[in-house]
């Protein structure tokens, strides 16, 4: 086991500058207990509800970079054929597990709308949906045919109980004060609305692998994928648990699902890490076991407000 004394280090005045520190929980307030650390951060992780995270949270810079920028766009891009077909499928389990009876009868909210390929298909369907972004370049990419998404994100903007569903994916493991999410989503959703996300999950191949690696090197190697300012926490099925108990929402459907392949290698070949070479020389083989046996790196997720 890693010794807390010499491996939980105070970080560097430096690295403090324009840092957002946290070690309670968000989603539930329990004390943070040292998990793992990076370079200049600090992974905390919450005994009572499962929820791991960095601490600082963020760092002044990347919110600005994040703010200003697309990080990844290319893949994205290079990777829209995947995205759409996922985006198909996820549609068929929401009317299915929600009993939907016609896409037109629906209104949907995509919050972190990226480019816009999720609402691609939504029109594709003829369902009404918009979204909204807080990076300027997606938001302009995604309205360049018609205006469909608000720079912006959940608050005061959307009014009581106005969507049947709210879609995420991919975006609250990068905000830095999740539970405001959930409560604002539950106060946006019509009764029986559902709010649907993705998100990387511990209880995958990926993140126990990761795990093992980091004991075992005594922290040297570090594939957690969580680091301040991007993906800032990762979620429990546990985590969920304690979110649909307090703030109001019963979990409808759940599934584990790998990234498209195409999409998490082009990350791998961006993302500042070391030892790039052990990663992508696992990541094929990793990939392949944890789709067959059901342990893919992120969770599918539907809940539903009472």
């Amino acid at each position: 086991m890693l010794n807390r004394e010499t491996k939980f280090k105070p970080l560097q005045d430096a690295d403090m500058q324009g840092a957002e520190m946290q070690e309670y929980c968000d989603i539930c307030g329990g004390q943070g207990k040292f998990y793992g650390n990076g370079k200049n951060y600090h992974i905390l992780l919450c005994e009572q509800c499962g929820l791991i995270w960095t601490n600082p949270l963020e760092y002044e810079l990347a919110k600005k970079s994040i703010a200003s920028n697309y990080w990844g766009e290319e893949i994205y891009l290079a990777n829209v054929d995947a995205q759409k077909k996922r985006f198909r499928k996820q549609l068929e389990i929401f009317k299915r597990k929600t009993n939907v009876l016609a896409y037109k009868s629906i209104k949907i909210l995509e919050v972190g709308s990226g480019l816009g390929f999720f609402l691609d298909i939504c029109d594709e369907l003829g369902i009404v949906a918009e979204g909204c972004d807080i990076a300027e370049k997606a938001v302009k990419f995604a309205n360049r045919e018609r205006e469909r998404v608000r720079l912006g994100t959940l608050d005061a903007y959307y009014k009581n109980e106005s969507y049947h569903a709210i879609f995420a994916f991919n975006l609250i493991e990068h905000l830095a004060h999740p539970k405001d999410f959930f409560t604002e989503s539950r106060r946006i959703l019509k009764s029986g609305g559902i709010l649907v996300l993705e998100m990387p999950i511990q209880e995958s191949l990926f993140h126990k692998l990761a795990r093992a690696g980091f004991l075992i090197f005594k922290g040297r190697l570090n594939f957690f994928g969580i680091n301040p300012g991007a993906h800032i926490y990762k979620f429990s099925k546990k985590t969920f648990k304690f979110i649909c108990n307090d703030i109001g929402f019963k979990c409808v459907y759940q599934k584990n699902i790998n990234s498209p392949f195409g999409e998490i290698w082009g990350k791998s070949s961006i993302v500042s890490f070391d030892y790039r070479l052990i990663y992508r020389l696992s990541l094929p083989i990793v990939w392949t076991i944890a789709k067959l046996t059901g342990q893919g790196n992120r969770l599918f997720i539907l809940l539903q407000k009472p």
